[in-house]
């Protein structure tokens, strides 16, 4: 068995290669649409199990990140991407993606209101674009589908508005119930917003949230920049400590875990490609 995924891209998103190779790594059969094509032809969705909108820099992020993109899907398929998370379907926002669906209304959608907008993703608090490996921990009581069986990741970021900002009412709301996916965090321990741990002083240290649902996961984080050990910062550490313990390296990195949960989702032989 396999599912569809769809993949985004135009007008400045630049990471739609790698993440359909997720996506493909994992068993999806993935196609990226540039975002005109999908708007002439919106009733392809109705054949997608996974929809994805990667990272990039959409329209020069002159208007703030994610805020021309997200008008362009709103005023264009605003009925559609309604009825698409309406059905038992699985969506994704990667940086410039998670600002996008944000902007969008898809996350975190307190008391189902899809559409309108409940929290923002601001400039960094250091005022500096922040490329870094990050450490991110998931809390117990999460369901996500994209998250199971993931406690830790080490992944990359790579933005410089990725601060998650809201008023306190719906960060209550979001943390009472357990909508925050992933937090920042400093030896295992809450980063308690401190800078590199935190990259950009998000509130409450949070790096990625859900729907009500748990199926839409919006995150600043790349997991598609983490997928295999060789892209970790910290490969040729692992690898000595291995040749020097006897063990096998793992090929697979906390990245490609995220994208095997949504072929699991849907039943697809998620590690036939393992290796």
């Amino acid at each position: 068995m396999t599912a569809k995924a769809l993949i985004i891209s135009g007008y400045g998103l630049n990471c739609e290669e790698e993440t359909a190779f997720a996506f493909e790594h994992v068993g999806f059969d993935p196609t990226i649409r540039h975002i005109n094509d999908l708007i002439d032809a919106p009733e392809e969705l109705n054949d997608v199990q996974a929809l994805c909108i990667p990272g990039g820099f959409s329209y020069g992020d002159d208007t703030g990140s994610g805020n021309a993109f997200a008008q362009k899907m709103t005023l264009t398929l605003g009925e559609t991407l309604r009825k698409f998370v309406e059905r038992d379907t699985l969506t994704l926002g990667i940086c410039n993606g998670c600002q996008i669906a944000a902007n969008l209304g898809l996350a975190p959608a307190l008391d189902n209101q899809y559409g309108i907008r409940q929290v923002a993703l601001m400039h960094n608090a250091s005022a500096r674009y922040q490329c870094r490996w990050v450490d991110l921990n998931m809390p117990e009581k999460h369901s996500s589908p994209w998250l199971q069986g993931i406690s830790t990741m080490h992944i990359p970021v790579a933005h410089g508005e990725g601060r998650f900002m809201m008023e306190d009412a719906t960060l209550k709301s979001i943390q009472k119930n357990n909508q925050i996916a992933l937090r920042y965090t400093k030896d295992r321990t809450p980063a308690n917003g401190e800078f590199p741990y935190n990259p950009n002083g998000s509130t409450d240290d949070i790096a990625a949230i859900t729907d009500p649902t748990g199926r839409i996961l919006i995150m600043m984080p790349h997991p598609e920049r983490g997928m295999f050990t060789w892209q970790r910062d910290d490969y040729a550490l692992l690898k000595d400590k291995a040749a020097r313990s006897g063990t096998p390296l793992p090929k697979q990195s906390d990245g490609m875990a995220l994208f095997a949960n949504a072929a699991n989702y849907f039943g697809i032989n998620a590690m036939k490609k393992a290796g």
